[in-house]
């Protein structure tokens, strides 16, 4: 059995548990929180999510992780059988990651306490978000997942990788970037609307409370 280690809230702690349940993994969740005691014993990194596999190893970062349970659980397929569509399938993701993830999480803070975003901060974020969403807005095709007629990774990593940006868009000053990205709400509707979605949904909406109580008490 594999344990999944990290907490319901965090995005790519979902990607993971997403693809689990895909693939019909036989795992089970192991609720830990960055900087806890015990943590670097599994993870390498510190960071979260990690996993550790039914013969005892551990293995952090999510993208990673995402291609092990490939390799393990080749059925079914959430990589294409091409090496250029996998490249294509890997290049979607790294670009939402390194363009919209990461440049939105400058104001996560300022969502996560309710406050007003430094100006330069906002206009910062929403300038890298624009440049973010057009180039997913020229990588995606949305026929009518995010590269084709079939599920894949991709589609897995874009729906949570959107959750910050989504987000902060109240925040920024000018109008939404996710706005450039053709397709993208019904692609949304699409992927909400699924037994796995929404488990995961609802379990993130339960660790929210807790989450919260812990980004209070470090704010002290």
């Amino acid at each position: 059995m594999i344990i999944l280690h990290g907490f319901a809230t965090s995005n790519y702690f979902n990607m993971v548990k997403h693809a689990l349940m895909v693939k019909g993994c036989d795992f089970e969740e192991n609720t830990i929180y960055p900087q806890a005691p015990g943590l670097r014993a599994i993870s390498a990194t510190g960071k979260v999510p990690a996993i550790t596999t039914a013969s005892g190893q551990h293995l952090a970062e999510t993208s990673v992780i995402l291609d092990y349970l490939e390799d393990l659980h080749p059925q079914p397929r959430l990589y294409p059988e091409t090496a250029e569509a996998r490249a294509q399938t890997r290049q979607l993701m790294k670009v939402l990651e390194l363009y919209l993830d990461i440049p939105a999480r400058q104001l996560l803070p300022a969502v996560l306490r309710r406050q007003a975003p430094d100006p330069t901060v906002a206009k910062q974020t929403q300038d890298s978000l624009t440049k973010g969403c057009e180039m997913v807005a020229q990588l995606v095709s949305m026929a009518p997942y995010a590269l084709g007629d079939q599920l894949s990774m991709a589609d897995i990593f874009m729906r949570y990788a959107l959750s910050i940006p989504t987000m902060v868009k109240p925040l920024l000053p000018d109008s939404d970037p996710l706005l450039a990205v053709p397709g993208l709400a019904e692609w949304q509707k699409m992927m909400a609307n699924t037994d796995i979605a929404r488990r995961i949904d609802a379990d993130q909406a339960a660790n929210y409370a807790e989450f919260m109580a812990r980004i209070s008490a470090k704010s002290k």
